[in-house]
């Protein structure tokens, strides 16, 4: 999400480097480093318990439906060396249950069973708890009596903050149930709303500034979030901008990219905002990975953030496929990947007239190889990461459509058909959110946008299911040989939401008995499909007819009353 004047304005110019590598003809090559350690695999199981709160943060006005007043535990088993894992002798039965005490501060809270390799959910009851600035720790300790084990998992944060003062305008919560949002205006008694971002980084000079009618057509269009791209030099247009869309009821993602290493500057700019209904979350830095902006900039700028506004969260893009990750991660929940891999040469770079390898070169797509499954790869990679990290609950992953090009690395733009591709790769495999780079774009694109964005009400409640509000939902990812990349959500009260991408450029047609008999819904099958976003592919009750690039989205009733069990 650069074009050329992030090489020009980055830190590290000097090296001429991106993401590590130099990419200038004549340079020495110099190993980047930076490489994520890969867990070390063990022979026998290892349990890794981990224990965090439901929502980030909790308010006063959760005491009212105590729904959400929940402890996340997760008793994960991999024979690998994660965060937090300890040996542990596997009971003879498999039905075995761990008993887990949870502790507030180091004072017992609640208490509840888990499943090897399972996760549930402990109420506990926020009454007990004084809301205060400072975080809670909160520790959980799990027990198996056959044979006798016990496990402790890392101390993580459980946040209940008063309730928000004047100049704080809206709250967005953490879901960690869903690694989704939840907000609403701080004014109104109003339920949260889920939301899942669909928006795009969208120009302000020249293109927002004083113009209201882009705003009112991204509205009509459906789509939720703007990220205007600063800088801001007119304030007065900015504000402008702001109310308008705070009339219009679009989010606002407000972005500190130049600025962010600057305590000052984010100070200034986060209590001028802060006020406003319409706040969603911040952004700091715009691929600090590539640009290699000092390893803890990210962090220190989102623990400002959190002192000066603790009711909404950071967020920040990654632009690197494997490079310092947990540095630049650490203490921002939302987690954003741009992989553009349309219309770049992979091995050469057009624009440095060097190789592109591991240890060299910018293509504009690092370590890509020119396909969809890039996306994946990416998403893939970060999840896992996550995971090892111990920090897969307290973070959420979005990704950023390649929505531009026909210039620099990428020889064309991307057809609205390879654009909604994009982002099913990405939601199957878990993104939280799609704010593509960038508006204005093509209106090919931006139609592929609104379709997705105007199917929001009806995909939401499967995406971002508590299995509180609503019934359960199951969901599983699907990934034929024949390149076609399936989700699956299935209620327990009887629909199903299909999401389908054909990754080729050519047709392709699949039996629904075959994608579904490797997933938990063998038995399942699904009764009058109806379209909720036509990519160009038909399905019905049996099969899926893909062509060139085409995807399908669709809700269905079951067969079932309920899906098979997980």
């Amino acid at each position: 999400m650069r074009p050329l004047l992030s090489l020009i304005l980055a830190p590290s110019v000097f090296a001429a480097k991106w993401c590590g590598k130099v990419y200038k003809a004549g340079q020495a090559i110099d190993t980047p480093g930076g490489q994520f350690p890969l867990p070390v695999t063990t022979a026998t199981p290892q349990l890794a318990l981990r224990c965090n709160p439901a929502l980030i943060p909790f308010l006063p006005d959760d005491l009212a439906d105590n729904s959400s007043s929940l402890i996340l535990v997760d008793a994960l088993v991999r024979y690998k060396e994660i965060a937090g894992a300890q040996p542990l002798v596997m009971p003879s039965s498999p039905d075995t249950e761990l008993f887990v005490n949870v502790s507030i501060d180091g004072m017992p809270l609640t208490s509840g069973t888990v499943s090897l390799n399972g996760s549930t959910s402990i109420p506990f009851s926020l009454s007990a708890l004084s809301p205060r600035s400072n975080p809670y720790s909160l520790t959980c300790t799990g027990a198996l009596s056959s044979p006798k084990q016990s496990f402790t998992s890392a101390p993580t944060n459980l946040t209940y903050l008063p309730s928000p003062p004047a100049f704080i305008g809206s709250i967005t919560k953490f879901d960690l149930r869903t690694g989704g949002l939840l907000a609403k205006r701080a004014d109104t008694q109003e339920s949260y709303e889920p939301v899942f971002p669909v928006g795009f980084y969208t120009q302000f000079g020249g293109y927002l500034e004083g113009n209201d009618t882009v705003l009112e057509v991204l509205k009509s269009q459906g789509i939720n979030v703007v990220h205007p791209i600063p800088t801001f030099d007119n304030l007065t247009a900015f504000n402008i901008m702001v109310d308008k869309m705070e009339e219009l009821g679009l989010w606002l993602m407000y972005d500190m990219r130049w600025d962010y290493m600057n305590s000052t500057s984010v100070t200034e700019q986060v209590t001028s905002l802060r006020n406003r209904t319409n706040l969603l979350l911040y952004y700091t830095a715009d691929e600090p990975d590539g640009s290699e902006d000092p390893l803890a900039a990210p962090a220190t700028a989102a623990t400002l953030i959190n002192l000066l506004d603790p009711y909404r969260p950071s967020s920040l893009v990654l632009n690197c496929q494997d490079y310092f990750f947990s540095d630049y991660a650490a203490g921002t929940p939302i987690l954003m990947q741009d992989t553009y891999p349309i219309g770049i040469n992979a091995t050469y770079s057009v624009r440095w007239h060097t190789p592109c390898t591991r240890i060299q070169g910018d293509c504009g797509c690092d370590n890509c190889v020119g396909d969809f499954e890039d996306i994946r790869n990416r998403m893939d990679d970060f999840a896992m990461r996550l995971e090892v990290l111990g920090w897969e609950r307290s973070k959420s992953v979005w990704t950023v459509p390649q929505g531009f090009g026909s210039s620099e690395y990428w020889s064309r733009t991307p057809t609205g058909a390879e654009f909604l591709v994009q982002m099913i790769v990405a939601v199957n495999a878990g993104a939280r959110g799609s704010v593509s780079w960038t508006d204005p774009t093509t209106a090919d694109i931006k139609a592929a946008a609104s379709a997705f964005a105007s199917a929001l009400p009806e995909l939401t409640p499967f995406l971002l299911s508590s299995s509180l509000s609503q019934p359960p939902v199951h969901f599983s990812r699907v990934i034929t040989s024949n390149r076609l990349d399936i989700g699956v959500w299935a209620s327990a009260e009887g629909t199903t939401l299909v999401i389908a991408a054909n990754l080729n450029y050519f047709a392709v047609d699949i039996m629904l008995d075959e994608v579904l008999s490797t997933t938990e819904f063998k038995s399942l099958a699904l009764v009058n499909p109806r379209m909720m976003l036509d990519g160009g592919a038909r399905i019905n009750s049996t099969h899926i007819t893909f062509g060139s690039v085409q995807s399908v989205t669709c809700v269905a009733l079951q067969s079932l009353a309920q899906p098979a069990p997980p």
